[in-house]
């Protein structure tokens, strides 16, 4: 079956993990020597950090089956409120997360990867609907304004924002502003685990072509691609490729 974004970045972090554990996993040396972080207090983030990106997408997930409405009967506005504020907290702390991993892995240039997510809507909308709601500044050269959500705009996957008192209106598709962010997200992780290999496995050839390996693995199914794995008295995988074909 074909993973959807939310389900790459759950694989990516396992991946992310199994990498960071193979490392510091039953040797004596502490975490900091073994990972090259800068201080002791690094690995106690790194761990958090991991936790939170697992625990996010399960909200994400919860939120991609069931929209704003919930798994209830009931057509409860309290609950859409609840599912859109929920899902604007989670996305935000797994962005933050990811970015904190990024950093503590001494990837380059951390600033451009939080100008990368500031970039997106959904992060936007958690600015101005789940933080700010009045006092959202897009800019220092700009006043702040107000944002509020238009609870008859609120269902589904849908959801409007009105500015200030109706000046004007927008409607979020959640669903693709969430892809948006899942792909964002991936894109982070698999730099950072990347640069995390040749750092923990420095001069470790077979370690660094194993985990490179799983990176490749990671990237196929990424790009939307199968790996079908067999047990019949040998490991053994097939691979399906999906084209996209135009008529």
């Amino acid at each position: 079956m074909i993973k959807n974004q939310n389900e790459i970045i759950v694989r990516y972090a396992e991946a992310f993990r199994d990498l960071v554990n193979a490392r510091v996993w039953a040797k004596d040396e502490s975490p900091k020597t073994l990972l090259r972080l800068n201080s002791d207090n690094d690995w106690d983030f790194i761990c958090v950090a991991m936790d939170v990106v697992g625990d996010a997408s399960l909200a994400i997930a919860h939120f991609l089956r069931f929209a704003l409405d919930g798994p209830t009967r009931y057509n409860d506005t309290g609950e859409k409120y609840l599912r859109l504020y929920g899902l604007l907290s989670a996305v935000y702390i797994q962005q933050e997360a990811v970015l904190k991993l990024y950093s503590l892995m001494n990837c380059p240039n951390p600033k451009d990867i939080k100008a990368e997510f500031n970039q997106l809507e959904i992060r936007t909308l958690r600015h101005q609907l789940a933080s700010h709601s009045v006092d959202f500044v897009a800019s220092r050269k700009e006043k702040p304004q107000a944002f509020v959500p238009v609870r008859m705009g609120l269902g589904g996957f849908s959801c409007t924002v009105t500015e200030n008192r109706g000046d004007q209106s927008r409607t979020i598709k959640l669903d693709e502003a969430i892809i948006e962010h899942c792909k964002s997200v991936v894109s982070v992780i698999d730099r950072t685990y990347e640069k995390s290999i040749g750092t923990f496995f420095r001069g470790q050839d077979n370690k660094i072509e194993k985990f490179k390996k799983k990176l490749e693995d990671l990237r196929f199914e990424r790009d939307g691609n199968i790996i079908i794995r067999t047990n019949d008295g040998e490991q053994s995988e097939i691979r399906v490729v999906f084209t996209i074909t135009s008529t």
